[in-house]
């Protein structure tokens, strides 16, 4: 398995992780109500938000994995890397009302280099697989 390969399983794993601890946080947030005291009426939306990007990095996750052990199979790996930064900037703007809309958001933009480095990886494996053929 080469460099390039193992990278983008480590990164993918990385997703599975980050999707599953996505849906717990949302899950024991509607569970006991916490979500109120951090997003107060945003509540709600913050659940939503949380779920769908934990949905998408958990999907981005085993498209990686499944990438990265069967090369060609890794555009959806890439196809699911450019949703998950998508996500991550649609919970960064979708998250700003609940700090009172001027709070800027670092950690989403931290996960986008995140979400863009997985991307160029997935990239990088099919490309590799392309000249293999």
């Amino acid at each position: 398995m080469s460099f390039t390969r193992k990278t983008l399983k480590i990164l993918a794993l990385i997703y599975f992780v980050l999707g599953i601890a996505s849906l717990v946080t949302a899950g024991v947030g509607i569970a006991t109500g916490g979500l109120g005291s951090t997003y107060g009426s945003y509540a709600t939306l913050a659940a939503v938000v949380l779920i769908a990007k934990g949905l998408v990095d958990l999907a981005a996750g085993v498209a990686g994995i499944k990438g990265a052990n069967k090369p060609s199979q890794v555009d959806g790996a890439f196809k699911l890397g450019i949703v998950a930064a998508v996500a991550t900037l649609a919970q960064a703007v979708l998250t700003l009302p609940a700090f009172g809309g001027d709070a800027i958001n670092y950690g989403a933009f931290v996960i986008v280099v995140y979400d863009l480095f997985f991307v160029q990886q997935a990239h990088a494996v099919k490309a590799e697989n392309k000249d293999r053929l």
